[in-house]
């Protein structure tokens, strides 16, 4: 009787053993490396050479209807920021020279230009995991828009239409 009921248990037990292991799901994880939405790759050159990269002085990137600023890390030669994927359009302001805090008579004062992209947004479906990326087309720019304090953006060229990984650069900005 005790072999049977013994026998029961343990029957029992690696039915819900097989039932816990069988009803396991795979994590839907996304991978590092997937590609997702790209962000516009920006790279800024000295305007009077036209080759030479240069770095905008205390560069800060803010986007029309939003208070906080991009956080650009450690300002280089080159920049990704995100365009909006629920919109056509994304108008940035790029101010130069923006830390007031350290200003003094001899530097030279907060300089703002308005840039406006313009894109059809197209969605990719990637995985489950992973969901959707939007893929820019038919990017376009206005012309920069600048304050009272003059123009710092001298021109920009378009490099692409098309806004679909982050292993090119989009645009060139002039200074």
């Amino acid at each position: 009787m005790k072999i049977k009921t013994y026998s029961v248990i343990f029957a029992i037990l690696l039915f819900f053993t097989y039932l816990g292991i069988s009803s396991c799901e795979r994590d839907d994880i996304c991978a590092e490396g997937t590609p997702t939405t790209p962000l516009l790759i920006i790279q800024f050159f000295d305007f009077e050479t036209g080759l030479e990269r240069t770095t905008p002085p205390e560069l800060q990137i803010t986007v029309d209807g939003i208070e906080e600023e991009f956080e650009l890390g450690e300002l280089t030669d080159s920049i990704s920021i995100p365009l909006r994927n629920s919109a056509s359009i994304t108008e940035y302001n790029f101010t130069i020279n923006s830390n007031t805090e350290n200003n003094d008579e001899d530097s030279d004062p907060p300089n703002t230009d308005k840039i406006s992209f313009q894109y059809n947004t197209e969605q990719e479906y990637v995985s489950s995991a992973c969901g959707f990326k939007v893929n820019y087309r038919a990017l376009t720019n206005s012309p920069v828009d600048g304050q009272d304090d003059g123009l710092w953006i001298r021109n920009i060229e378009l490099q692409t239409e098309e806004v679909i990984d982050e292993t090119t650069t989009h645009v060139f900005i002039f200074l």
